[in-house]
């Protein structure tokens, strides 16, 4: 039907091509999309087969809406566990610098000290060397 059209008494809900007999709406397969009036009969101009998906239902809606709110509400959880395995890391690194540089330090010492022997010990051994003059 057209619109400002005056719809005729005699056509009955469901006694259009393509609409169901019980709703009047347009049955799954058709849609009506225009209507022509021949006198007292109306014919359908336009009839699209339904090929898209049918639109989320309210619930179907709100359950994605949940789904997306857990989901965000997990990703936040993430980030904070994530920060604070972060801030765990940094500071376990910095102390693990002072034990590095402490360690170094103590190479360092026990290398002066390890040559400091060695010279005592090569000293004192010096008395009783030999020491040969001849030319070879």
């Amino acid at each position: 039907m057209m619109p400002g059209q005056i719809p005729d008494p005699f056509v009955t809900t469901g006694s259009l091509p393509g609409q169901d007999p019980l709703t009047g709406r347009p049955g799954s397969a058709l849609i009506v999309k225009e209507l022509k009036c021949i006198g007292t009969i109306i014919v359908p101009l336009l009839e699209v087969k339904l090929d898209k998906r049918p639109q989320p239902v309210e619930s179907e809606l709100d359950e994605k809406e949940k789904r997306r709110k857990r989901r965000s509400e997990k990703n936040k959880a993430a980030w904070a566990w994530m920060q604070e395995r972060r801030e765990s890391l940094q500071r376990e690194f910095e102390q693990l610098e002072l034990i590095n540089a402490e360690l170094k330090k103590q190479i360092k010492k026990l290398e002066q000290e390890r040559q400091l022997l060695l010279f005592l010990m090569l000293n004192r051994q010096r008395p009783t060397c030999i020491v040969r003059t001849d030319d070879l």
